[in-house]
């Protein structure tokens, strides 16, 4: 804005080579040359000697303010003086209005001051208004003006008089007795218009005064001043201003896209409009306004960062991905290195491994973290990138030169997202809460009119012009569900920190353990350093899957992947069911690397792979890989082509260890088929092989008590010695589950009482040191319900024993 102003000067008072000629003669020309070639001093002189000649040259007046207000002889008074005669002379000049404007935005790092120049502000850009309607630096201000009320009122509470005790406290649910009164009152605060500076009735106050009760307001006794639901639950009449964010927020975009409108070019206007899209979850129109911006600044890295996060607030994520790598094109390094850094998100014992490595570690902890491996982009990092845009966006500190992310609730959002609960609360002196007990604040006015509950319905009424210059410490609360934080901005300034209680705080009760969130912060994020819930797009279906182990070779562990995909109807499809999906299995180490991952495309499902129950009937489908032992995240996705349809589990398994010398067994692999393949070739496209036996394996432990239980198992190091024979006998017992210290004591008699349920024992010799068996169980007369399979197996040689178990559930005949 200033160079515009100053070039509309320039060329009108230097016009061709005759104006040029004058210079000497003239100190205006004298002056604007100076300026325009950085000499300074010269042009004060120049422009301080047009004054002497001349003290009603306004141009003169305001062209020396705009020297000591932007240049490095900066002076604020001297240049707020020149202006104020340059006004004095011509009050009604729009481009000395915006100049004053523009010198009331500059932080005087005082609360107070700042909200008188915020109103002065406003009253300019309403007058320039009257005398230019399209003034594009009005429409921006009062565009800022409303983002600032948007701000303070899109989730801000206020309370009536509360005295709050942390000495004693009681969980009383009494209700407050202004309650009723207080909300038929606020209840009228949604027919205000926010520009209206009158209260709603010629004298609000004395109708608020016939209209409360002469009660006193109840004691609360609670421990943690922060818990707004519990107040709310205690009757606390509890004031939100979400009308009056509305309309402010109605009325922002409305004056910023009047300031484009304008002029186009104004870079900063995208910022605020960007920031207020933020703010209002309007992903839609914030794309809209970007495609404006991208016409006029195509490479600016901050547009492809806004383009990043709306598009993928608004779920366009192939789009999001490619607007954030765009954006690494041209961002600059201290930027791309706060994109790249993920070390403050890593616990403790994995920072060490970070630093070895940085970018190594970085590519496999984003591939840990991936909640979908189908995708050609990963989920987990672009919300990181979202969450740093959007954090940067909203609580970034000009004045404290930090970026959004080196704040703290900026450093906050990005670990742990969006809070389900954003709420601001206004106590004390504005809406009249204590704490401290009866004693210590002594006896309660006994007028229902008293100030704090005046004011708070003042403030809501009226909105900032009228009450917020007299706003106490406010605090921002996040509810993260399981933790919170709670923020305060002690200076009133919007500069939030966490908050902790003071030295007077403490003496009068506050409970450091309960309130200082400093302390409280610093162990959440200790026990859980960063959030992250993937919700996929489209419907959402459950994929059950069970998985079991088996000795591999070299030392490694076959893994079995067996799930299934529900399907609705199937009567009708003959023998195979016209979709197209992608599925794929992965499997994670617990250092970040992919051990294993099989995708294929599956066109079409065969309709006898399909198992029915009485709730669902599931598709099923295996997949086999060999990973080494140890604790590993097994992955299981399905999507159809379309993206309609979409399921994704995600697990930790231990892999067990089968080298070893000791009797050993497998995991029981359930399964509704098994039997002999001479050719080693599944019998169905569902099945696996295992030592010559066709298994169709069951993805949940889901029975029909009208159909046999199969069960696969193997069997490690059995001892051959003399006649090179394995001679073992294998005990199956199905129990009804036992719980609680009852499980010890059911164990040990599983296979030698009278319990309820199913078992059978087996005799076998095989000519080698392992072998594969099956079993089959009959639960035809047990009851519906959630049941524990074992199985024991005795070397009759070595005598040793081993036992595996799973549970499983038994339901009623098939349809």
């Amino acid at each position: 804005m200033a160079r515009i102003v100053f070039l509309i000067l320039l060329f009108a008072s230097v016009s061709g080579p005759a104006a040029v000629a004058q210079s000497s003669s003239d100190p205006m020309v004298t002056g604007i040359l100076a300026f325009r070639e950085g000499r300074f001093v010269e042009a004060a002189a120049a422009f301080q000697k047009a004054v002497d000649q001349d003290a009603n040259n306004a141009q003169a007046h305001f062209l020396l303010a705009r020297v000591y207000f932007e240049t490095e002889l900066k002076d604020d008074r001297q240049a707020g003086r020149s202006l104020d005669k340059a006004l004095e002379i011509e009050p009604e000049n729009v481009v000395y209005l915006t100049a004053r404007m523009q010198q009331l935005g500059v932080d005087s790092k005082s609360f107070l001051r700042d909200k008188i120049r915020e109103t002065r502000r406003r009253e300019l850009a309403r007058k320039i208004l009257k005398l230019d309607s399209t003034n594009a630096f009005a429409h921006a201000e009062l565009g800022d003006a409303y983002i600032r009320d948007f701000w303070r009122y899109r989730n801000a509470l206020m309370y009536p008089t509360v005295q709050f005790n942390e000495y004693q406290y009681r969980a009383r649910q009494t209700v407050d007795p202004l309650a009723t009164a207080l909300q038929d009152q606020i209840s009228q605060l949604g027919t205000f218009d926010p520009d209206n500076q009158e209260p709603a009735t010629p004298d609000a106050n004395a109708a608020m005064g016939t209209a409360l009760p002469s009660l006193n307001p109840e004691s609360i006794f609670l421990a943690d001043q922060f818990d707004v639901e519990t107040l709310k639950a205690q009757g606390i009449p509890v004031v939100d201003f979400a009308v009056r964010a509305q309309k402010a927020y109605e009325r922002a975009v409305d004056h910023l896209f009047k300031a484009l409108d304008a002029d186009p070019r104004n870079r900063v206007v995208y910022d605020r409009l960007m920031e207020v899209y933020a703010l209002k979850g309007e992903w839609s129109e914030a794309l809209e306004m970007l495609q404006q911006m991208y016409v006029y600044f195509p490479e600016d890295p901050e547009l492809w960062t806004y383009l990043g996060l709306a598009h993928h607030r608004f779920g366009n994520l192939d789009a999001a991905a490619k607007a954030f790598e765009s954006s690494f094109e041209s961002m600059d390094t201290q930027t791309l290195t706060a994109f790249s850094d993920i070390e403050f998100l890593m616990p403790d014992d994995e920072k060490r491994r970070y630093r070895e490595d940085p970018s190594g570690y970085t590519a496999r902890y984003w591939t840990s973290k991936d909640p979908r491996y189908l995708t050609p982009y990963n989920e987990r990092k672009l919300e990181h990138y979202s969450r740093l845009t959007y954090a940067d966006l909203l609580y970034g500190s000009s004045e404290l030169k930090l970026r959004g992310w080196e704040t703290e609730r900026g450093a906050i959002l990005v670990r742990y997202g969006v809070p389900k609960g954003d709420v601001v609360i206004i106590p004390k002196s504005t809406s009249g809460v204590q704490r401290g007990t009866p004693g210590q604040l002594g006896t309660q006015s006994t007028d229902p009119t008293q100030a704090g509950t005046r004011l708070a319905l003042q403030v809501a009424q009226r909105g900032t012009d009228f009450s917020l210059s007299d706003e106490a410490n406010t605090f921002n609360i996040w509810d993260y569900g399981d933790f919170k934080f709670v923020f305060e901005d002690p200076y009133r300034n919007g500069e939030y920190r966490m908050f902790s209680p003071s030295a007077a705080d403490l003496s009068q009760g506050a409970l450091p353990w309960v309130n200082d969130y400093t302390i409280k912060a610093a162990e959440t994020i200790r026990k859980t350093p960063d959030r992250y819930e993937y919700e996929a797009p489209g419907r959402q279906i459950e994929l059950p899957y069970l998985v079991s182990a088996f000795k591999g070779s070299a030392g490694r562990t076959d893994l079995y992947v067996n799930y299934g995909i529900p399907i609705l109807e199937f009567g009708d499809q003959g023998d195979m069911i016209d979709i197209t999906a992608n599925a794929g299995t992965f499997v994670i180490s617990e250092n970040r690397d992919i051990l294993a991952e099989r995708r294929r495309t599956i066109y079409g499902l065969r309709t006898d792979q399909i198992v029915e129950f009485e709730e669902a009937n599931l598709w099923i489908d295996s997949e086999e890989v060999s990973v080494p032992p140890g604790k590993v995240d097994v992955s299981v996705e399905f999507e159809t082509t379309s993206g309609g349809t979409v399921a994704v589990q995600r697990r930790s398994v231990d892999v067990p260890d089968f080298d070893t010398e000791d009797l050993n067994i497998s995991d029981i692999m359930l399964a509704y088929r098994v039997e002999e393949t001479d050719d080693g070739r599944p019998l169905s496209g569902s099945d696996v092989v295992r030592n010559g036996l066709s298994i169709t394996p069951a993805p949940w432990s889901v029975f029909s008590r009208a159909n046999p239980i199969y069960l696969y198992f193997e069997v490690y190091n059995l001892d051959v010695s003399g006649d090179g024979r394995g001679d073992y006998e294998v005990e199956a017992a199905l129990r009804p589950k036992q719980k609680g210290s009852a499980v010890g004591r059911f164990v040990k008699g599983i296979f030698g009482g009278n319990e309820r349920g199913v078992s059978v024992t087996v005799p076998v010799s095989v000519a080698s040191t392992s072998d594969g068996q099956y079993l089959i169980m009959d639960a035809e007369n047990q009851e519906e319900g959630l049941y524990t399979l074992y199985v024991k197996v005795r070397d009759r040689k070595s005598g040793k024993e081993v036992t595996r178990q799973r549970d499983l559930f038994l339901e009623g005949a098939t349809r």
